[in-house]
């Protein structure tokens, strides 16, 4: 096995904030089919306002960021709102000529929550959202690479999920929940800066081969748990020291809680 090396400084985990929501409204809309569809963009209407406060919330709860117009903003979600690929499906099976709203894309783009989210709190530095299983962990390192490497003092790290029917029934392994019944929505942020302020540790590490969490779980106390579906809700309640292993196939980074 390869020597396990440390990216560096470790970012601080300044304040976080969560919420979960009930989808069971928005999925009787979807249910109804092509008489639910103009009531279709109020999922993503009640998860953007959901999104952005929570993201405020953390700010608040981190004391406020200096320099809102430099703090960078990265999200990370499974399937973003999968509205746009559901009402594609719908329409395309329904009879007749086939028709899709060219302006469904503007407002259904997974960075759509970040760029409304960022607009709304005057967070003006570069922003990113991530997409796929690992879309977590991914957002969580590149953050504290940010931070480590000197090129943002503060980053918002943030996650979203509200699936649709259609983004639920073939996701069993996803943040999904019994079959049928509508999973909760969810929006999660965290707010990471650098230096020896409050707050504890964040730190990621490298290893070539091997499941790299050796050398830290070495440590007395820390549990060791394999990254997925509400990463960042685990590392804002975290009560003790914790590494968290991607799940990527291939990769072998770890981030480091304690």
């Amino acid at each position: 096995m390869t020597a396990t090396r440390s990216d560096g400084a470790a970012a601080r985990l300044a304040g976080a904030a969560a919420v979960e929501f009930d989808l069971t409204a928005h999925w009787r809309e979807r249910a109804r089919g092509r008489e639910g569809w103009d009531n279709a963009p109020a999922l993503v209407r009640d998860l953007s306002t959901r999104f952005t406060a929570t993201v405020a919330e953390a700010i608040e709860r981190a004391g406020g960021v200096p320099g809102r117009t430099e703090t960078e903003f990265v999200a990370a979600t499974w399937y973003g709102t999968s509205h746009v690929a559901e009402v594609m499906h719908e329409q395309l099976r329904e009879a007749g000529p086939k028709w899709l709203d060219p302006e469904q894309f503007l407002h259904y783009s997974p960075h759509a929550m970040v760029s409304a989210a960022a607009l709304d709190l005057g967070l003006g530095g570069a922003s990113t959202t991530l997409v796929g299983p690992d879309a977590e962990f991914q957002a969580v390192a590149h953050a504290v690479r940010r931070i480590r490497s000197g090129r943002a003092a503060t980053v918002v790290v943030a996650e979203y999920e509200a699936l649709t029917p259609f983004a639920a029934a073939p996701c069993p392994d996803g943040p999904g929940t019994a079959a049928g019944a509508p999973p909760e929505g969810r929006a999660t942020a965290l707010v990471l800066t650098a230096g020896g302020g409050r707050g504890p540790s964040l730190t990621v590490r490298r290893s070539g081969d091997g499941d790299g969490a050796d050398v830290p779980a070495g440590r007395a106390g820390t549990t060791v748990r394999t990254a997925g579906p509400g990463l960042l809700r685990l590392l804002a309640d975290a009560a003790e020291p914790l590494v968290v292993v991607s799940r990527a196939a291939g990769l072998r980074d770890t981030l480091v809680l304690g």
